[in-house]
């Protein structure tokens, strides 16, 4: 029978995996906002040129994403025989190769999970499995977005709130998908706890 506390840790598991794609696909970790008054001023890290740019992991958004969800506005950096990606630091370039992996391993818990739900072995027990997916998906994320957070703040100085006494030519904050990445990777490893205590718990049962 299914328990509480496995429905719970599902959830966490659902909820991680659809906050690590959301945060993976969207232009949105990094918003740059640049005075009228300077012009062409590039930001190094995604190639922003534009007073008014939002930076992903994978595409840039000047002026953000149209409102009618349209991305005529944003250039991928894989376009042009990868002219931007080419140029990307390799903590850039590092950060994506981990969120990629998050998104497989949190997709892995997630079916190993539900999986989970309808199988009863005493020679199997999948809570250990999606437990060990969900502290893999902790991990690469864990280090995704400290490494983000680090570099971004260390070389380009990216705020989380901006400091408007600060005498500045650009303005690099935070945005809303490095949050999501980060709220993601605390419910992940909430989730692997809570399947590594309901696999110990059916160990000792069996």
């Amino acid at each position: 029978m299914v328990n509480c506390l496995v429905i719970t840790a599902i959830i966490c598991v659902l909820v991680t995996t659809v906050g690590t794609i959301v945060s993976f696909a969207t232009p949105n970790w990094l918003s740059v906002r640049v005075p009228a008054g300077v012009m062409n001023k590039r930001v190094d890290v995604c190639d922003c040129s534009s007073t008014d740019c939002d930076c992903g992991l994978w595409l840039n958004c000047r002026g953000g994403p149209s409102s009618a969800g349209s991305l005529n506005n944003c250039q991928w950096y894989f376009a042009n025989e990868f002219a931007i990606e080419k140029n990307l630091p390799d903590w850039f370039k590092a950060v994506q190769g981990l969120m990629s992996c998050a998104v497989a391993s949190s997709m892995l818990s997630l079916l190993i999970g539900l999986f989970s739900l309808c199988w009863s072995s005493k020679g199997c027990n999948p809570y250990q499995a999606t437990g060990a997916f969900a502290n893999l998906t902790f991990l690469l994320l864990a280090v995704a977005i400290s490494l983000f957070g680090a570099k971004a703040y260390l070389e380009n100085k990216a705020e989380v709130l901006t400091d408007k006494s600060r005498d500045t030519d650009h303005i690099l904050l935070f945005g809303w998908s490095f949050w999501v990445a980060v709220g993601s990777t605390a419910l992940s490893l909430i989730a692997s706890i809570l399947y590594f205590c309901v696999g110990r718990n059916e160990e000792e049962y069996n």
